[in-house]
């Protein structure tokens, strides 16, 4: 799982400008890439290679993530999880097995913290760690 000298390196990147403050606020449905490689708590790291993307919703203490992988490792397991605040996990969303093509979807609902409302989701494969830079969502 992810430490605490991860999170702590990716605030310092931010503060310092060496990554991107990718929130994309919206209190619909936020689009965010899934970055190969990313393992930054939800940071954009725009030099990574794009390979799907998600989209999320929130009602009340749900969000609602789909899951969209479209370049990954072919004929590959990913674990998804939802993560959020600066670097906490709330819980897991789907596991998806790529096609021969890399391509794979899933969707998956999980419950979090009322007051929270960063969030992003990572998908755990043969690549490591591919997070999305993070979305804002209001209850």
């Amino acid at each position: 799982m992810r430490s605490k000298t991860v999170a702590v390196a990716a605030v310092a990147l931010l503060a310092a400008g060496g990554v991107g403050s990718a929130l994309a606020a919206s209190s619909n449905n936020p689009k965010s890439n899934i970055e190969s490689g990313n393992f930054f708590c939800g940071f954009d790291v725009p030099s990574l290679q794009v390979i799907g993307f998600t989209n999320y919703h929130r009602t009340g203490d749900v969000v609602s993530v789909e899951y969209h992988l479209k370049n990954g490792i072919p004929n590959s397991t990913y674990s998804v999880s939802l993560w959020g605040d600066l670097c906490s996990f709330f819980g897991n969303v789907v596991t998806v097995t790529t096609n021969a093509n890399g391509v794979a979807n899933g969707n998956g609902d999980v419950t979090v913290p009322a007051g929270s409302t960063r969030f992003f989701a990572t998908s755990f494969g043969p690549n490591g760690f591919n997070d999305t830079p993070a979305v804002t969502l209001t209850p």
